[in-house]
């Protein structure tokens, strides 16, 4: 009698551990889903702005400069042979009116070239 009652508990045991083993897969396997779906929400954009007002070489610091300051831009380049600022920024936190209105408040106006995700 005790060989049988030893024998279903160490089968109860092994169906039980089965069950976690599963249960654990299916949890890991849905956790694992959220870190793309997360990163699809907060997927870089690109802008291309023209920029107006660059006169020197020199000029392409400070337009940087108010780039690098909004809240949300990732990277931020500018080149003064095509006049243009090229920004990597999350669109969850600014928008390209908010990069358009900080390069303008320091003294170089811009509009969109393009844009893209």
């Amino acid at each position: 009698m005790t060989t049988i009652k030893t024998l279903t508990i160490k089968t109860l045991l092994l169906m039980l551990g089965l069950l976690a083993t599963s249960l654990l897969l299916q949890t890991a396997h849905a956790e694992a889903a959220i870190p793309a779906q997360v990163q699809k929400q907060h997927a870089s954009q690109l802008a291309i702005l023209d920029m107006q007002n660059m006169t020197c070489a020199l000029c392409k610091f400070t337009i940087k400069k108010a780039l690098q300051t909004v809240e949300g831009v990732e990277e931020a380049s500018v080149n003064y042979d095509t006049k243009t600022a090229n920004v990597t920024f999350n669109p969850q936190k600014t928008s390209v009116e908010a990069l358009i209105k900080a390069t303008t408040d320091a003294g170089y106006p811009a509009t969109v070239h393009q844009t893209s995700k």
